[in-house]
């Protein structure tokens, strides 16, 4: 019977090298195995190494090299953007460029600076041509964004464009009708605005990502002074 517990162990092991992080079991299986602590040790660090070398979709063949994120792992907010595209593929951090400036400066207007949070991608590879995530390439990318806020553990977290909403909200929505607005996730807070990229090619959109961002600084104001 030693011998079965051992071959058991090294095979879940072995899943989760494979980056594998959910096996389906019977309460007796998790009290014999104590499969839940031993899925529970994984690290900020652990984890990056698993993004890293992830060749869990297709994407892995085009990119660069997965974008694990930037900013201070001990931040209370998150920011989380789309996908990367070709220049943050070069620099291998998100958000640069144009994009980032803009959102630099939507920061310093309510008193936030980039070091207040950690930042990443839904989607952490580039996709071919810039087009949007397939299905499958964000389901891949959806165990990893789902862990860094289970380690991460943010107070409050703003997501960017439509792709996050596929994350967090399960059923079709139309997006104009839930920016801005606040959802529950685990122990965090989300609110959903527009992508930079949007409001560049539609201007008179900077009114309603403007308004989100007055409504993200009102719940960091409440949720702080209440901490």
């Amino acid at each position: 019977m030693e011998n079965l517990f051992k071959e058991v162990k090294n095979y879940l092991r072995y899943l989760k090298e494979l980056g594998i992080s959910e096996v389906p079991y019977a309460q007796e299986w998790k009290n014999l195995f104590q499969i839940e602590s031993f899925y529970s040790q994984e690290t900020f660090e652990t984890l990056k190494e698993r993004v890293l070398n992830c060749k869990d979709c297709a994407l892995h063949r085009i990119r660069k090299r997965p974008i694990w994120g930037d900013g201070n792992p001990e931040a209370l907010l998150m920011l989380i953007t789309e996908y990367p595209d070709r220049e943050e593929d070069f620099y291998e951090r998100p958000l640069v460029g144009m994009v980032g400036e803009f959102l630099k400066k939507m920061f310093l207007s309510i008193k936030l600076t980039w070091e207040h949070f950690f930042i990443t991608h839904t989607v952490k590879c580039k996709t071919p041509g810039g087009r949007p995530p397939e299905p499958e390439e964000i389901q891949a990318c959806k165990k990893y964004l789902l862990k860094q806020i289970k380690l991460l553990k943010p107070k409050l977290i703003l997501a960017l464009g439509f792709t996050p909403v596929k994350v967090f909200l399960e059923h079709k929505v139309i997006f104009s009708h839930i920016r801005g607005q606040v959802f529950n996730f685990q122990e965090s807070m989300i609110v959903f605005t527009y992508h930079p990229n949007y409001i560049f090619k539609n201007p008179s959109a900077r009114r309603l990502i403007w308004e989100d961002f007055q409504k993200f600084k009102k719940l960091y104001e409440e949720i702080f002074k209440n901490s």
